[in-house]
């Protein structure tokens, strides 16, 4: 494998902004961590790697972004909820893409994180993900999901399975070892945010 992008057919980016955000109290991808809202700032994380970059919206949120110049992507099952909702309905758009999936409440991740799952992904398999920051299980919400999974997807939605790491724990995922752990944090709640705010 010479990289990660000549390893498959080019990622499309999906930047997971449509959840509820009910812990944090106030919409996570409007935060700021880095001068611009983390929707932005994610996106132009995503972009050097992906030919476009989407933003996975649930309903309300659509409506709210109308006149946004940015590609969305709104949630297509109205009783799927988290964010299995954004991946599934990214794949109803485009079934053959292989989509390169971001939440947005990670503000610690970088480029090296990126160029270490990029370059390291195997169009092969049905995923590549990093282990989460607990280095236990596969990390969902920073992974390229490929074609291949979305048969898998289909059926667990349907048997009633929503947790999109549970797919990758019974497929046969490309793991790896992240660069830095601390970059897969998520900041869900008002003292997580505070914490991260504080130290930096």
């Amino acid at each position: 494998m010479e990289n990660g992008i000549s390893s498959g057919r080019k990622l499309s980016g999906l930047v997971l902004i449509g959840g509820r955000s009910t812990r944090m109290g106030q919409d996570k991808s409007v935060l700021t961590y880095h001068h611009k809202p983390q929707r932005e700032h994610m996106t132009d994380l995503l972009l050097p790697y992906c030919d476009t970059v989407f933003w996975s919206v649930n309903p309300g949120q659509a409506a709210e972004l109308t006149d946004s110049a940015q590609p969305l992507i709104v949630d297509a099952f109205a009783n799927l909820v988290g964010p299995m909702n954004g991946i599934l309905s990214a794949f109803q758009i485009a079934p053959d893409a292989a989509w390169l999936v971001v939440a947005c409440d990670m503000p610690l991740l970088t480029t090296r994180s990126f160029d270490a799952l990029v370059g390291g992904r195997d169009a092969s398999k049905p995923a590549t993900a990093f282990y989460d920051s607990d280095g236990r299980f596969p990390e969902p919400l920073l992974c390229i999901w490929e074609p291949l999974i979305l048969p898998t997807l289909q059926n667990a939605v349907a048997a009633g399975r929503y947790s999109p790491r549970q797919m990758l724990m019974i497929t046969d995922a490309h793991l790896l070892t992240a660069p830095d752990i601390r970059e897969l944090v998520n900041i869900n709640d008002p003292a997580a945010q505070a914490a991260l705010k504080h130290r930096s």
